[in-house]
């Protein structure tokens, strides 16, 4: 029979293994294990786990001794898994965000949380992430301290996208617009109705085209940004800034552009082709109260009752027409077009915005207001008619090797958009 010394088994030729050997040490010591009940239901005729009420004071205390080393043999292994998991876990960053940071929605280009995103996967390596950079082109990014204060300038918003359509499209698009429906014809008694199909005009093509915006972050930045615990004021305003750049390049499109190698703008050369000319090089201060009136009233009344019928105009414009005034000559007041909004205090609904002719309106900052021909100055209609197709969000590569020899890293940010005026009958303008 085998003798016990400490809390080890030992037999003739054993010895104490090492630690790093203990999943052999347990397997050997549950053989033991196996030969030694054995040897007992041969010796007793009793089964094996009689041997805790019907065994001998050495056998019980064998047994115990056996379970007692599995038992501690298998705790080390778990502790040790542990151990192995934590290390690995504070092998990588810690990137507790602040307060602020854990308010907002991470697919959300102008909130904290999406620019924690941007800095975990730069630090990680994960490209499918969005990222956060810190140093520009020209050296001159955001300052190394990052709890320095920075006075940021206010931009515009992207009013199209608030007042347009937006599709998410996953390639290019063709989409028929419609000309004619079937006619209808006042028939009799057993007449032959002829056949006859709704017809098209044309085809838009939806090609989205790619904006992109590239700029460089230090490693220095990235080490000091995780040095001090995370995102941080310097992180959030980078990230918003480069989402607002290219919201406002956007913009821009929508509003301008020619629809040759690039989105069709709302004031299109060819897009439009009903409203009030000013006259050639007239300037938009010239504009009337008739004028607006003129327009609006062109476009047919079905799409005058669309909730989205409004004005898209710049700064400029709405100053001049906030001075138009007709005399009311019954008692000499004057009247203005422009009629302001209705809300009052303490009223338990919100009050009706600001409008013009009675009709709503929005300030886009890429209006023209230049004085040339057939410069549109106003648009108005009905903007469930004007379609922005996205296909794809904000999407980012890093490229850590093109400028390694500076310890910099290339922060590649896209993304692919579309802009149409799906109907033309839908708007009027009013150019000079």
């Amino acid at each position: 029979m085998p003798r016990i010394c400490g809390s080890h088994f030992i037999s003739e030729g054993w010895q104490i293994m090492d630690e790093n050997n203990e999943l052999h040490e347990m397997q050997r010591l549950t053989h033991q294990y196996r030969n030694s009940l054995a040897a007992y239901e041969a010796r007793t005729g009793r089964v094996g786990q009689q041997v805790d009420f019907k065994g001998s004071g050495e056998d019980k205390q064998l047994f115990a001794r056996m379970d007692a080393d599995l038992t501690a043999i298998e705790l080390r292994a778990q502790l040790k898994a542990t151990e192995e998991r934590l290390a690995k876990l504070e092998s990588q960053p810690t990137l507790e965000s602040r307060a602020t940071i854990a308010r907002g929605d991470a697919n959300d280009p102008d909130s904290a949380a999406y620019a924690a995103r941007w800095l975990k996967a730069v630090v990680t390596g994960n490209q499918n992430e969005i990222r956060a950079l810190s140093l520009g082109s020209s050296n001159a990014g955001i300052p190394t301290d990052m709890e320095r204060r920075i006075v940021q300038k206010l931009q515009d918003a992207n009013v199209l996208r608030q007042i347009s359509v937006v599709t998410q499209i996953d390639s290019k698009r063709t989409i028929p617009v419609e000309n004619a429906l079937p006619t209808t014809a006042l028939i009799g008694e057993a007449s032959t109705i002829t056949a006859s199909d709704p017809t098209y005009s044309s085809a838009i093509s939806v090609v989205p085209y790619k904006y992109a915006t590239r700029v460089l972050m230090s490693q220095e930045f990235i080490e000091d940004a995780i040095g001090n615990g995370g995102p941080g004021s310097a992180l959030d305003y980078v990230a918003q800034k480069c989402a607002l750049s290219i919201a406002l390049a956007q913009e821009s499109a929508y509003t301008i552009g020619t629809g040759s190698s690039q989105p069709q703008g709302i004031t299109a050369s060819g897009g439009i082709a009903q409203g009030v000319d000013l006259g050639a090089g007239v300037a938009l201060t010239s504009v009337t109260a008739d004028n607006l009136i003129d327009a609006a009233y062109t476009v047919k009344p079905v799409y005058r009752n669309s909730p989205r019928y409004r004005w898209l105009i710049s700064d400029t414009f709405l100053r001049t027409v906030r001075k138009i005034k007709n005399t009311v000559t019954t008692s000499g007041q004057l009247e203005y077009i422009w009629t302001p909004g209705t809300a009052t205090v303490n009223a338990l609904v919100g009050g009706m915005p600001a409008t013009i002719a009675g009709i709503p309106y929005s300030v886009g900052q890429y209006m023209p207001t230049t004085t040339a021909d057939n410069a549109v100055y106003a648009v108005v209609g009905d903007f469930n008619y004007f379609e922005i197709f996205d296909r794809t969000g904000i999407t980012s590569m890093l490229d850590p090797y093109s400028n390694a020899a500076t310890h910099q890293t290339n922060l590649i940010l896209y993304t692919r958009t579309d802009s149409k005026i799906m109907l033309p009958e839908a708007f009027a303008y009013i150019r000079g």
